[in-house]
């Protein structure tokens, strides 16, 4: 006759865990557009990142914006102004691990940013009248789901002396 997990001293638990985790590196380049012809970049920095994610298949998907800021000179280094620009991305986190037993309509996606987004680089482009931002992030995801898991059942140790002690001690009581 096969023993079944009740027979051998198991425990199903249902609980929420970790099903799936990933990250993703990532280098873009995004065309920002000043208002003056650029001669020389001062400085670049990335600012109000936003993003959420949502589990596709057997990836999570994060959608974000930021703000892209670029300080330059223009009019032959004589003026200096900041070119500001809302850019939005969409990455695609592979998961490692995905495990299919999860219940599906108990899944919730958790995004967490490992290196923020900053400026690599930032140089004049297309033919001077355009900066090109190289920025770059590290995201990482996880999918927390319900699931079961089944844990051995065992006597904790000296419960049985402590539980004979007690005994022993209500009937000295007793008498």
């Amino acid at each position: 006759m096969a023993s079944t997990a009740r027979d051998a001293g198991c425990r199903e638990i249902i609980t929420d865990a970790v099903c799936g985790r990933g990250s993703r590196y990532s280098q873009m380049t995004y065309t920002i557009h000043p208002t003056n012809r650029p001669s020389t970049i001062g400085g670049c920095w990335v600012m109000n990142h936003t993003y959420e994610g949502h589990l596709i298949g057997d990836l999570v998907e994060v959608r974000g914006r930021m703000d892209i800021n670029v300080w330059y000179a223009y009019n032959n280094n004589s003026e200096t102004a900041v070119a500001k620009d809302t850019v939005s991305y969409v990455e695609q986190i592979p998961l490692r691990d995905l495990d299919p037993h999860c219940l599906q309509d108990r899944r919730e996606v958790m995004v967490k940013v490992i290196q923020p987004p900053h400026c690599l680089d930032a140089v004049i482009a297309s033919g001077g009248t355009d900066i090109a931002v190289r920025v770059e992030k590290e995201l990482a995801a996880e999918v927390i789901g319900r699931t079961k898991l089944f844990v051995m059942v065992c006597e904790p140790p000296g419960k049985k002396d402590e539980d004979e002690d007690l005994i022993e001690d209500e009937a000295e009581e007793m008498a």
